[in-house]
């Protein structure tokens, strides 16, 4: 059934007069059973929302205003399904939350919105995308760097031209408000440049956090972080193949900290309704820079998903990650391992 909606039946209060424009209900709920074994502790099983991908709902809107020219919103809020709770307490949209215009020039957004490093890098390059539990990039890519979604932030993204596209964007501040008297005040650049043509999607990502005039508790300004990301994917019909790079410096604005080197190499082989997709991930570096002797983080992942339906997927994970976590006992890094078996639906 077609979703576009006039909304007021279900949030009046929200829309209004959204008579005047499209409006389209939307959402994800994944619920899956997970077995984790972490080193130092017992085997963890239960019920897990979000596995290969996070529970959401939300709302798009499209108005015609003429001449070519459209306005847009995204609203969209993330739940955890086996308890019905607000993934981000006390913030309602957490995952989106922006107004924009867009037409022949491109696309201006405004408000609470994915860093392109996070959309159009981590999210299209590795197979597992950012879901997938610990298969995702952010496992090994951005440790401890630039947020993946910033608020107070204003985006552009171009017409596409031959293939190409770019996008630029800039947070007054990455988390909460401006405060005065602080001129970097975490404030985020986020530039991307991709490529796609036919069976090849080329990425080139760069971001920037700059830190507080003041780091808390230090008297001292902190360090920039900086990450660039360099990725591809080509898909041959048969098999789709997967790669990537990322450089991350200044990791939690420690001036000097090693600069994080981190790679991907990925597959995804679909045949009917089944697909199976595999990474390895290496990270050099994340261990230092988070004040422990380094061993580097790396690991495989396997997936796979059988479709249902255009909405409904059952899936299956297994993964293995060393030097990821800190071993209950406070002294050594560990390793954790999870296999996952669930169910998602789309709406």
């Amino acid at each position: 059934m077609k979703k576009t909606l006039i909304a007021a039946a279900l949030l009046a209060g929200f829309v209004g007069t959204a008579q005047a424009q499209s409006v389209t209900l939307y959402g994800i709920v994944d619920m899956g059973f997970m077995n984790s074994k972490q080193d130092g502790q017992s085997a963890v099983n239960g019920l897990e929302s979000g596995i290969a991908g996070s529970s959401r709902f939300g709302l798009r809107g499209v108005e015609d205003l003429g001449n070519g020219l459209k306005a847009n919103f995204q609203l969209e809020s993330g739940f955890k399904a086996d308890t019905g709770i607000q993934s981000a307490s006390g913030q309602l949209f957490d995952r989106a939350a922006w107004v924009g215009v867009s037409g022949n020039f491109g696309e201006v957004r405004l408000g609470r919105q994915d860093t392109l490093g996070f959309n159009w890098f981590r999210g299209a390059i590795n197979p597992f995308g950012n879901a997938y539990s610990q298969a995702q990039s952010k496992t090994v890519f951005n440790v401890n760097g630039v947020d993946d979604r910033v608020s107070n932030s204003a985006f552009y993204l171009s017409p596409k031209f031959s293939g190409f596209q770019v996008g630029a964007g800039y947070s007054f501040n990455a988390n909460a408000s401006e405060t005065a008297g602080n001129d970097a005040d975490n404030s985020v650049y986020s530039l991307g440049l991709r490529y796609q043509n036919g069976p090849l999607l080329a990425v080139l990502t760069y971001e920037q956090k700059n830190a507080a005039d003041q780091a808390p508790g230090s008297g001292v300004g902190g360090s920039d972080l900086k990450n660039i990301q360099l990725g591809a994917t080509y898909d041959f019909g048969m098999a789709k193949l997967h790669a990537g790079y990322g450089r991350l410096q200044n990791s939690g604005y420690k001036s000097s900290a090693e600069k994080e080197n981190s790679y991907l190499l990925g597959v995804t082989v679909p045949f009917g309704a089944h697909s199976v997709f595999a990474t390895y991930q290496r990270n050099d570096n994340a261990n230092i820079n988070a004040g422990r002797a380094d061993k580097s983080i790396n690991g495989y992942a396997i997936g796979y998903n059988y479709t249902l339906s255009k909405r409904t997927t059952i899936y299956a994970l297994f993964n293995q990650y060393t030097d990821v976590i800190v071993r209950a006992d406070n002294k050594a890094l560990g390793d954790k391992r999870e296999i996952a078996i669930g169910l998602q639906h789309k709406f």
